[in-house]
């Protein structure tokens, strides 16, 4: 038998290892599609790119979600509206601009947040609780605070239960109409003749009684005039309204009760 050529075995030898890959391509190709049919798929997910949003009509969070006095901590306008009397109106004050307790509260809370307080007046002289009621058509849908200051007058016309009757119907009235607008009740100072504040004391009890009973807070101008150090006679301009002494007295526990309220908000 004739022993193949050198040029035979190597044609041979080129045909097996062809044969090998092919086998070796084939098995791969079929073992790659197998462990493709067994694996989830996986789609490539491309996000949209959103359109820019103006910076004009991006409000800043304080201001969209703040109410009240919250909105003193942003660049915001607060508006406040006080009902009272005499007191309220700051008519003691040697000039209002500068030394009345609303002009000494925005002074003040002005230094220490970036917002503002704008000040409204429902307003005479001897205002009393009735004259608050008629006044809640003061009250509109962008009012931030009220500040209600009477109860010194009430005594020669309402016994303390009809009193209590009508501030209560004050703050249910008010709920119904701006359930967001916050509420300070002022308990006013007392004045230099003993007899009238012997009349006045047990209204200012009543109205201890409702801010407790509602949590509300309260601004006890009676109370810090009694500790001040300086007689009372000192504090008020007539033996009645305070002068600007006792209005800074005043404006001092307004801006204290204003700050316990912003340190429980966000």
């Amino acid at each position: 038998m004739k022993s193949p050529s050198k040029l035979e075995l190597t044609i041979i030898l080129a045909a097996v290892i062809l044969a090998f890959l092919v086998v070796a391509l084939f098995w791969g190709m079929n073992r790659g599609t197998s462990s493709a049919s067994t694996s989830p798929s996986v789609a490539l997910y491309v996000a949209p790119v959103a359109e820019a949003t103006p910076a004009s009509s991006v409000a800043e969070p304080t201001t969209a979600t703040s109410v009240g006095l919250a909105k003193l901590k942003g660049s915001t306008t607060v508006k406040a509206l006080i009902l009272g009397d005499s007191v309220a109106e700051s008519l003691g004050a040697s000039n209002k601009n500068v030394s009345s307790w609303y002009s000494l509260v925005s002074t003040n809370l002005h230094t220490k947040y970036p917002g503002t307080l704008q000040w409204a007046f429902k307003t005479t002289s001897k205002a009393t609780m009735t004259d608050a009621l008629n006044a809640l058509t003061e009250v509109t849908p962008d009012t931030d605070l009220i500040i209600l200051c009477v109860g010194r007058n009430d005594w020669a016309t309402l016994t303390t239960d009809a009193f209590k009757q009508k501030y209560e119907q004050f703050l249910t009235e008010l709920k119904a109409k701006s359930p967001n607008v916050e509420l300070f009740l002022v308990v006013e100072p007392p004045v230099k003749a003993i007899a009238t504040n012997n009349q006045t004391f047990p209204y200012r009890q009543v109205i201890l009684d409702i801010s407790q009973a509602h949590q509300l807070p309260v601004i006890d101008a009676w109370t810090v005039f009694i500790k001040d150090p300086v007689p009372l006679t000192g504090l008020l301009a007539d033996g009645v309204i305070p002068n600007d002494t006792g209005y800074q007295i005043f404006a001092n526990e307004v801006v204290k009760k204003f700050e316990e309220r912003l340190a429980l908000l966000p």
